[in-house]
């Protein structure tokens, strides 16, 4: 055992029972990945109950053990961790590592606890001994008083096996499960709020995603597919490395504006982008598809016309944010750093097309009469063809 250790914690992962190796194996993976450029500086261990062991083989630089710790704190299936010191199972050797740890700590604090755990049963001391010892230590060092009531300061130690470990700093994580455990996903997503923060919360839920953003160019502006990559650039935070597709839909939207109902535009391209969608899933072995549609927020997103939309789509279609509201959705935003991107001025192509008066209940006989006037498999083989493909990372 090295000097310093990532302990690694996963919650829900630890309730999954027999399961449980499936998923931390699965977390694993993800994270050797992410964290493929500091291989030298790390070495991974093994689980232990409900955390996950990282051994520090070498010093890491502060700016490079910066970028490790958001890679970690990014990945969803991890609720926490934290950096500890590892020393022997004496007294002694626990007493030094201590008072070492916390100088790194001494000016953020006045008062402090020690909080021991005695996993190591056959040592002759008793996890009260540890904290007596410990903090009575830490006083003396660094003149600071014990308050076991609401400290400013917490020290943990744990004696397991043959060392002890011993922390302070716990940094939350973003919980859910492991990016693939669920299985795979296409997300639908634009250049907005909304979308963004429905494909993180389909990630966090295990899924993993390849993402389709449908675009109107050059009756668009180019700027708005460049928006779109900068937050597939984003969500590789969590995900890492994400495959766009960029589909073009003017020519969609000229033939739906030709020979439907007004009325009905948004409905009907949001149909034949769920058609599309399913495309790209039954290429990519994917078995949903994700909307960032939210209960009422706007004339499509009622019961009514999401019905209508997705009528005829065989694949499940999810909506991560469907009672969720706007405030909630942009703390959400804001939370996974996706908001100051989705604000930035843009052309997008369900707005653009939005008519004066829009249909909020659609009727689904009426719908399906207007989509057939419309030569779907010829449009949506034309749009495949001029589909660009790009891998973010």
């Amino acid at each position: 055992m090295t000097n310093q250790i990532l302990i690694i914690n996963f919650e829900e992962i630890y309730l999954k029972g027999k399961n449980q190796n499936i998923f931390i194996k699965q977390l694993v993976r993800n994270l050797k990945r992410k964290l493929k450029l500091y291989a030298e500086y790390l070495q991974f261990e093994k689980s232990h109950g409900g955390s996950y062991f990282i051994e520090i083989i070498k010093e890491v630089p502060f700016d490079i053990l910066n970028e490790i710790v958001y890679k970690i704190k990014n990945t969803p299936g991890i609720t926490g961790f934290y950096i500890a010191d590892v020393s022997g199972i004496t007294m002694s050797e626990i007493i030094d590592t201590a008072i070492k740890h916390v100088s790194k700590y001494q000016n953020d604090f006045n008062s402090f606890a020690v909080v021991p755990k005695r996993i190591n049963k056959s040592v002759n001391y008793s996890s009260l001994d540890i904290g007596i010892e410990v903090g009575s230590a830490i006083s003396k060092t660094f003149d600071k008083q014990v308050d076991l009531t609401s400290p400013d300061f917490k020290l943990y130690i744990k004696v397991r096996g043959k060392y002890a470990i011993i922390y302070s700093k716990i940094i939350p994580g973003i919980g859910g499960l492991p990016v693939g455990t669920s299985g795979k996903a296409i997300a639908m997503l634009s250049g907005g709020i909304d979308s963004p923060v429905s494909t993180f919360m389909a990630m966090n839920r295990g899924l993993h995603i390849t993402a389709a953003h449908f675009h109107s160019v050059p009756k668009t502006s180019p700027q708005s597919i460049e928006k779109v990559k900068a937050l597939v650039k984003k969500l590789t935070d969590f995900q890492g490395e994400i495959k766009l597709y960029l589909i073009p839909v003017l020519k969609i939207q000229q033939v739906i504006a030709q020979q439907t109902d007004s009325r009905l535009r948004l409905i009907l391209l949001r149909r034949i982008m769920l058609k599309i969608g399913e495309r790209i899933a039954a290429d990519q072995k994917a078995k949903t598809l994700i909307t960032g549609d939210s209960l009422g927020q706007v004339a499509s997103q009622t019961l009514e016309n999401m019905r209508a939309t997705e009528d005829g789509v065989k694949l499940p279609v999810l909506r991560p944010l469907i009672a969720l509201d706007k405030k909630f959705i942009i703390a959400k935003a804001r939370q996974i750093g996706t908001y100051d991107i989705s604000i930035l001025p843009h052309d997008d192509a369900c707005s653009m097309f939005t008519p004066k008066s829009p249909e909020t209940k659609a009727d689904l006989k009426y719908t399906n009469e207007q989509y057939a006037r419309l030569d779907e498999q010829q449009l949506i083989e034309d749009a495949l063809q001029e589909m660009e493909t790009l891998i973010i990372s």
